[in-house]
């Protein structure tokens, strides 16, 4: 079996995962995180020096443990982290000659479907609302037995909103107040608030899975579990909007490099929640990585499969 890794340039964390894949099936063999931020050296659209010196230096360490492990090909691919900044071009140019990585950076949409691809290798879905909470954007797609149908980007993440909204690291009511807002006015400026119910959601993503790690800590829930219903996850938010001291331990002891963004991202999710009017919500081990190495691995396949 031959190894691929997947480097995810994100808005708050940058992963690489390496996985051994035969043909198009594959699995997860190694997994490394940096928590960046590099939404936050981003200054009037332009991220900044720091922040791209920042970048060339974890992708320096992803190469230098990639020639640890005997990697066929690797792919690094950019979020709403690169492409919603004016000087994209520069920071790509100046990774590549610095790192030697060529970043693809790919829009919302791809970014959607990717999610959509990735998921449909773990739970192939009928139909639902999958969401995907980042860092810098949060992308919806409309699941039916047919395939994916509405697939958006919005130019809202738990880290954009945590920077543009939260003065300290837990939010205020009237900054609570102030992203609820901007919320429902990029759900509304695409015509989401129209959508019809659906009764599952589908949840990809950091934010996703840090609500589930979560919920299984407080309430004691199997490790194996995916599976939130709606009043599982009002107790957890019961529970983190006391902003006490258990509730600080909660987010320190599960997930603490989440701490400044997990209520921006939970704010995000109640009202995909009570848009959709759904009953559960199935959180994914898959994503966009993996919808990107499903989608390199079948144009390799294609490529190399004999004519007839």
């Amino acid at each position: 079996m031959k190894k691929y890794a997947v480097i995810d340039i994100g808005s708050n964390t940058v992963r690489m995962v390496i996985y051994t894949a035969e043909d198009t099936a594959f699995h997860g063999l190694f997994s490394k995180k940096y928590t960046l931020g590099l939404a936050g050296y981003i200054q009037d659209g332009v991220m900044s020096q720091e922040g791209i010196h920042k970048l060339c230096g974890v992708l320096l360490e992803c190469r230098t443990m990639l020639e640890q492990f005997d990697v066929e090909r690797y792919f690094a691919f950019a979020t709403a982290s690169l492409r919603n900044i004016q000087n994209t071009r520069e920071a790509v140019d100046q990774v590549f000659l610095v790192t030697g990585f060529s970043i693809d950076v790919i829009s919302g949409q791809a970014e959607a479907y990717l999610d959509y691809y990735g998921v449909m290798v773990d739970a192939p879905l009928e139909n639902g609302l999958l969401f995907d909470i980042g860092g810098g954007s949060t992308e919806l797609v409309t699941i039916a037995h047919d395939g994916p149908g509405v697939i958006e980007s919005l130019p809202i993440g738990s880290l954009t909103l945590a920077k543009e909204y939260v003065d300290k690291v837990f939010p205020k009511q009237s900054e609570c107040e102030k992203i609820q807002a901007r919320i429902r006015k990029e759900l509304k400026k695409r015509k989401l608030h129209r959508l019809p119910a659906h009764t599952a959601l589908c949840g990809v993503g950091g934010t996703a899975r840090a609500l589930l790690m979560l919920a299984q800590e407080q309430q004691e829930l199997p490790d194996t579990q995916r599976l939130l219903t709606v009043s599982q996850l009002k107790k957890l938010e019961k529970a983190l909007w006391k902003k006490d001291g258990k509730a600080r331990e909660l987010l320190l002891k599960t997930c603490p490099d989440r701490l400044h963004t997990i209520y921006p991202g939970m704010l995000i999710l109640d009202e995909l929640v009570q848009l959709s009017q759904c009953e559960t919500i199935y959180i994914s081990k898959y994503g966009v990585r993996e919808g990107y190495l499903r989608r390199e691995l079948a144009r390799k396949k294609k490529t190399t499969e004999p004519e007839k």
